[in-house]
């Protein structure tokens, strides 16, 4: 298999992986914050809590997943930016998860 790589795509990737990360942060703190403030009580309630209580874990991991990615593709792209000598390309910086 050959290795390939275009700047550009990569930046895009990272870009989306990057804002992607703090949407996931967003949906888990929004929705902590607004089902804990909110008062509703019903069977509807009760089943959409247990959901997001077992949920959310997934979506904590997947926050880190992205993060974890658009860094990989920030190494590749500054790696083959470097190699090939091209000073026009931003730089990318490693992503952490927010939470």
């Amino acid at each position: 298999m050959a290795l390939t790589a275009e700047l550009q795509t990569l930046e895009a990737l990272y870009n989306t992986l990057k804002n992607n990360v703090l949407l996931a942060n967003e949906i888990q703190k929004s929705t902590d914050r607004d089902l804990n403030g909110a008062v509703w009580e019903s069977p509807n309630a009760t089943a959409f809590r247990d959901a997001w209580a077992s949920f959310k874990p997934a979506l904590v991991q997947f926050e880190t997943t992205l993060a974890m990615a658009a860094s990989d593709v920030a190494t590749n792209h500054n790696n083959n930016a470097q190699v090939n000598g091209v000073r026009e390309a931003p730089h990318l910086a490693p992503v952490a998860p927010v939470g």
